[in-house]
């Protein structure tokens, strides 16, 4: 079982063995906190319990999470303010945030025009969406694609030890460069900053695949970066 304790452990031995390597998450928390301050409206989008967002509790004016799960998590919430409620459908009033966040849940966007149309919408002028997601044109995800859905949602649950409970279904609409320019054009947001980030550890089950996960980065990180795992962006409404 590959577990999240395992995989940072093994992102922070890649961290030594490739200086100035940044995992995907560090890039977006960075990122992040760019864009906090003490006037900032923050809503986070498909939140979970809100960890990602609750050190900026103090900071930002308004941090607001919204999930459509958020009635029937087990675990107590991170944050203040977390509500129910659907991306393609945002209890909010327009132009009332300053800054929209998005981890892990573009890939489960069924209706992404609708969910980009919602976000702009809540942003106010110069408002920025920043999200986390996979990236389809990457190798690990293609595999994954390969599986349906219901055996796909079985397999992260044994082999990443997550609860198939709250395991969306997965559509990558909205995840390539192409599509996330797509998508944010026709809601009225530009590409502010974007990177890929590569990451081996997604099929180091054992020492052997570790390094084998390696060489494979190595070998088509040059030529092809942008099929690397992960896509981190900031888009900004005009």
């Amino acid at each position: 079982m590959l577990d999240l304790n395992k995989q940072e452990a093994l992102r922070r031995r890649v961290m030594a063995l490739q200086p100035g390597y940044r995992p995907a998450l560090a890039v977006y928390s960075a990122w992040l906190a760019d864009y906090v301050h003490a006037d900032a409206a923050l809503l986070d989008l498909g939140c979970g319990p809100g960890g990602l967002v609750k050190a900026h509790e103090g900071t930002a004016r308004h941090v607001i999470g919204i999930d459509r799960y958020a009635d029937h998590f087990d675990e107590p919430a991170e944050i203040s303010a977390l509500i129910a409620g659907d991306s393609e459908n945002l209890p909010f009033a327009d132009a009332t945030f300053d800054l929209v966040t998005c981890s892990w849940v573009l890939e489960h966007l069924a209706a992404p025009h609708a969910c980009f149309s919602e976000i702009a919408r809540v942003l106010r002028p110069g408002g920025r969406l920043l999200f986390i997601t996979p990236n389809k044109n990457n190798y690990v995800v293609w595999l994954r694609r390969l599986l349906p859905d219901r055996l796909g949602r079985r397999a992260t649950k044994a082999i990443y030890a997550r609860a198939e409970d709250f395991i969306n279904p997965t559509y990558y609409r909205a995840n390539s460069q192409h599509d996330l320019d797509r998508l944010g054009a026709a809601a009225g947001l530009a590409r502010e900053r974007f990177e890929f980030v590569s990451d081996p550890t997604y099929l180091a089950f054992n020492e052997a695949l570790f390094r084998a996960s390696l060489l494979i980065e190595r070998v088509i990180d040059r030529p092809f970066p942008a099929a690397r795992v992960h896509l981190v962006g900031v888009y900004r409404k005009g």
